[in-house]
């Protein structure tokens, strides 16, 4: 029989999970009010501001035991610190992607992100997926090989991209560290290196950057940190499988911004768009039944 307290927890981790999706959808229109800037700085920045922001919330909701605790546990540890690595990785991918003109790669890492995800909750989790999840995925898996395929190549960039998130993610799952001190401890390890390295190969660039812009590079320290936050609470709280699917809805805003300033999307992206959508749709509709049933034997 379903524990009555797990219930609640899993429908929290879902809106959250939705929550943090839809604000990675958006964050595009937050980045692009930087578009003078320099994209590593924008990086380095929000590594940086990203800890200093988490540092201050734990030290004011009064967290700082809990922090020191987890740094002290060689088990946690264990995960955290390749988490860092890998999600250090993931960004540095993706401005190197951005600077070379490789947007096609990174459009379809992400779309290729969850069904990685999904394998590593079938194949290491042990998570049972639905029969109509398992329709989602293919519908989802069509749509991205319409895009590979169209592509005409095989994009490396994309696999690398998809695959150290994935992995990140499965690591915050095992670790089940709270998502305060995950994300502090991560920022913290190598936001040391992004200050060198601003520093050091960056000095022009950072006289460069007006007032307003400095503003914004504090904001997007935030606006990085609180969806890793919400990303690791969903983590913990809701199947693996879940939580890589939902990652369909930040692509697909981003789609939708990209429609509303201008950009003009290829037929093969707006097929893999419409295969995707009807994956999310029978996914939503498998997630709805799992909760009935969970409530009629809860």
């Amino acid at each position: 029989m379903m524990n009555k307290e797990t219930t609640p927890s899993k429908k929290s981790g879902l809106y959250i999970g939705l929550l943090c999706y839809v604000l990675w959808g958006i964050l595009p229109a937050y980045w692009n009010l930087l578009g003078g800037v320099n994209p590593l700085l924008i990086l380095c920045a929000r590594i940086l501001f990203a800890f200093i922001f988490m540092l201050c919330l734990m030290a004011i909701m009064g967290q700082m035991q809990m922090f020191w605790d987890t740094l002290r546990d060689k088990r946690k540890m264990m995960y955290l610190i390749p988490c860092a690595l890998l999600i250090s990785f993931n960004w540095g991918l993706f401005i190197y992607a951005v600077n070379t003109g490789r947007i096609i790669d990174t459009s379809i890492g992400y779309y290729m992100n969850p069904l990685m995800s999904f394998l590593l909750g079938v194949i290491v989790l042990k998570e049972k997926s639905s029969k109509m999840q398992l329709v989602a995925v293919g519908l989802a898996f069509t749509g991205v090989l319409i895009s590979i395929i169209a592509y005409g190549r095989i994009p490396l960039i994309s696999i690398s991209l998809a695959l150290s998130f994935a992995i990140y993610g499965l690591l915050k799952k095992k670790a089940h560290v709270d998502p305060n001190a995950s994300i502090t401890i991560e920022s913290m390890l190598i936001a040391p290196f992004a200050m060198l390295f601003a520093l050091i190969f960056m000095t022009d660039s950072i006289r460069e950057v007006g007032t307003l812009e400095v503003l914004l590079l504090v904001g997007g320290g935030i606006a990085t940190a609180v969806p890793l936050v919400l990303y690791s609470r969903a983590v913990n709280n809701i199947p693996f499988i879940t939580v890589g699917f939902l990652q369909y809805i930040a692509p697909s805003l981003s789609l939708i911004y990209g429609l509303i300033i201008g950009i003009r999307p290829t037929g093969s992206q707006i097929i893999s768009f419409i295969f995707v959508g009807m994956g999310l749709i029978v996914f939503s509709i498998a997630l709805v039944r799992i909760a009935k049933k969970e409530r009629e034997l809860g």
